[in-house]
């Protein structure tokens, strides 16, 4: 790329305290066989040497461009990343995780007019080893959206890694990441994009390598009350609207949907007891709740889980916050 060409991918990757992983991820990147890209690195305020090894690669390389800004959380970084990036697509890769040589190329052969999404798998590497999701190839579009919910399991393969977005949606439609969010936010960017476009192209090729529970990633994080009701809040009603816009009747969509807005239920409810608050305002936030959602979609096989969905089933609120002080009072105690 040279000059002010305008470069095909945009690939951005948010950074914080991700030395460890850092070298082995940027060095995927720029192994590509695909090499028409800029690499766009977002230091997030790292405390360790990240912003020196961002800086590092920018030298060597007149493809890689660093940003440092103080930290804000990593929608911040990725919003810093859109503002500043010049390809006709964008796709993200996290800083702990790594890309086969092919990821570019694999999903740029998907490309076309009719293309403004191309979604792909990963290969999730934990302490087990590597596994690669396997799903089917295909195209969607309006009479098959609700494919996505059931041979796709989109309802929580939100994450902006192993897609490419066509950036003139993104810009034409003032997309970016909710910087209010702490979690849910890579939802609500994903479902959003797709409110506005139904030209997607699911691919079956697995050229991400997602590294699972990275401690200090800027990815995974604890949150508040408020933090947690409002990503709850958004997702519902994302949820809605694309059950309402794309004329979902499907019951296994339906269902995956459901499941969706009932884990961010789950997620406001545990937050309730580790974090202060009242019983009163604990009992008004669960009475706000879409609890029948949770109570027919929550799978969890923890005994609180069930005896709670069994008080919430019958209104028993108040025994409900009783039992569920009563448990995190005790887990307390323990720690």
């Amino acid at each position: 790329m040279k000059g002010n060409q305008v470069p095909l991918v945009s690939i951005i990757v948010p950074v914080y305290n991700a030395e460890k992983y850092l070298n082995r991820c940027i060095d995927s990147i720029l192994s590509q066989t695909m090499t028409d890209f800029e690499l766009l690195l977002i230091d997030d305020g790292s405390k360790d040497e990240s912003g020196c090894i961002c800086d590092e690669y920018a030298e060597k390389d007149a493809r890689v461009r660093v940003f440092h800004k103080p930290n804000g959380g990593v929608s911040s970084a990725r919003n810093l990343g859109l503002d500043n990036a010049k390809g006709k697509w964008i796709t993200f890769v996290d800083a702990d995780d790594r890309c086969s040589c092919n990821y570019l190329e694999h999903l740029l052969s998907k490309v076309d007019d009719d293309t403004d999404l191309i979604i792909s798998y990963a290969v999730i590497c934990d302490s087990t080893g590597e596994k690669a999701e396997v799903y089917p190839e295909y195209r969607v579009n309006a009479t098959n959206f609700e494919r996505l919910f059931v041979d796709s399991d989109m309802h929580w393969h939100t994450s902006p890694w192993a897609k490419l977005y066509r950036a003139s949606i993104i810009y034409e439609n003032s997309l970016r990441f909710n910087e209010m969010m702490h979690i849910g936010e890579d939802a609500d960017f994903l479902f959003s994009f797709m409110l506005i476009t139904d030209k997607i192209y699911v691919s079956s090729d697995t050229d991400y390598y997602y590294t699972c529970d990275v401690s200090g990633s800027l990815t995974k994080r604890i949150n508040t009350i408020d933090s947690e009701i409002a990503s709850y809040r958004t997702i519902l009603c994302l949820v809605n609207r694309t059950i309402q816009q794309k004329n979902i009747k499907d019951n296994r969509s339906l269902d995956n949907l459901g499941w969706l807005v009932a884990s961010y239920v789950r997620r406001v409810l545990n937050s309730l007891y580790y974090n202060d608050a009242q019983s009163y305002q604990r009992i008004d936030l669960i009475k706000s709740l879409d609890i029948d959602s949770y109570i027919r979609y929550s799978k969890n096989a923890l005994w609180k889980e069930q005896v709670g969905r069994v008080l919430l089933y019958f209104g028993q609120y108040r025994l409900y916050d009783i039992m569920r002080q009563f448990v995190a009072t005790r887990k307390l105690s323990k720690s």
